[in-house]
């Protein structure tokens, strides 16, 4: 499950922010798995809103937001800190909706860079040392 919020404040010199929310869910494959290392790759599907202003053609700016389905596929690699936790940084191509100069929604390409902290449920939060024989 991939849930993102960005946003940009005062767009165009307008005073007004643009945002991407974006709900994505997919399958995540890791070509390889180690100890502390691994990698991943994943395709994401699910739907973005897009708000803000946005040109219009006769020189101005209109506000307005549009909610479409999305998509995303991309990669990266994993360390993990400890058995609880880890640190992943990624790279997605994402595709949402926005409107146009005409007023016309359209789709839009993106590039993301993505970095985050994991949480694995079920596994302690300290590694128990085994005593020393």
């Amino acid at each position: 499950m991939d849930l993102g919020y960005e946003r940009a404040p005062n767009v165009y010199s307008s005073g007004h922010p643009i945002s991407v929310l974006s709900y994505l869910v997919g399958p995540v494959f890791y070509p390889s798995n180690g100890n502390s290392l691994s990698t991943y790759a994943h395709i994401l599907f699910g739907g973005a809103r897009v708000g803000g202003p946005f040109p219009n053609g006769n020189g101005g700016l209109n506000i307005g937001y549009a909610h479409y389905p999305a998509w995303a596929f991309g990669g990266g690699a994993e360390y993990r800190l400890s058995p609880a936790f880890g640190f992943r940084v990624g790279v997605d191509y994402l595709h949402t909706h926005f409107y146009n100069s005409s007023g016309a929604v359209r789709g839009q390409n993106d590039i993301r860079i993505v970095n985050s902290f994991v949480y694995y449920p079920g596994n302690p939060i300290r590694s128990r040392r085994q005593p020393r024989p």
